[in-house]
This record gives C-alpha cells, structure tokens and sequence, in this order.
C-alpha cells in the first residue's frame, strides 16, 4: 500500500477521523461522535448491528458506559479510491467498567469511509474483539 502525493490529505483526514472516534468515545460525547458517521451508515459491534446514525446514537448513549477508557488505534491500512475509502486499524482498549472491574481488549476494525460535502465519515465499520480481558465488551 502506497499513498500518493495527492492523497496525503485524504489519507491524514480519515486518521483523524479515527482518531475522533477514540477521544469522542472515550470521553462520552455522544451527539459529536455519531456525527463522525454516515447518516445510513451501518455499524457491527460484537453482539449488535446498526444500521443508521441514530442507532449509533442511542446506542452509544444508553449502552456505553466506561468510569475511564482509552481507546487506541494502530497500524492503519488505508486505501483511497476517489470519494470513497477503506481502512483497517488494531485497536487496543483500556478501560475500568462502571462496576470497577479492569480490563483490556484487543482486536481491529474494519472500516469503510465516504466523503460527504468535502468531509469523510464512517460509513461502515466492524468492531472485531479478539480477547477482553475484563468480559465487559462482551456483554454489550
């Protein structure tokens, strides 16, 4: 995989994109971060599929619910075809659940992207979870 000089931009923008997606979850801005989505955008976590923007919402909202997390993305495999992307990222979380237990987890998304009005969203994305070590994002 190789960027082209022209894509830098692109490529830079889908990173802090993903990047947002951390930070906004992490710090339970849930109204921002639903917005980092499509509006008919579908979403696979581990036990659920959504499949627009205010399912995202409502879901992050009544469902996600860490006392600290960290959610980190590595390594990512972007790949720009005009309008539309890919990417896959690891992803490394840590994180103390509401009832104090600890964990982390290991895994990757799977991303695709779309450039809407100038700006990219998520426009589809995999959450895979490969060891939890906690439980907790298994019981989502």
């Amino acid at each position: 995989m190789s960027v082209a000089p022209k894509q830098v931009g692109d490529y830079l923008a889908i990173c802090q994109l993903r990047s947002k997606y951390s930070r906004l979850i992490d710090n339970e801005h849930w109204e921002e971060f639903a917005e980092l989505f499509t509006e008919d955008t579908t979403v696979v976590y581990p036990r659920d599929t959504l499949d627009n923007r205010q399912g995202v919402y409502e879901y992050v909202r009544d469902r996600v619910e860490y006392e600290y997390s960290m959610h980190t993305v590595q390594m990512p495999e972007i790949e720009i075809n005009g309008n539309s992307a890919t990417g896959k990222w690891y992803m490394l979380v840590f994180y103390i659940a509401p009832d104090h237990s600890q964990g982390y987890v290991m895994g990757s998304y799977e991303d695709e992207y779309r450039r809407m009005d100038g700006e990219w969203k998520i426009d589809q994305m995999v959450a895979n979870v490969a060891h939890d070590t906690g439980g907790y994002h298994t019981q989502w």
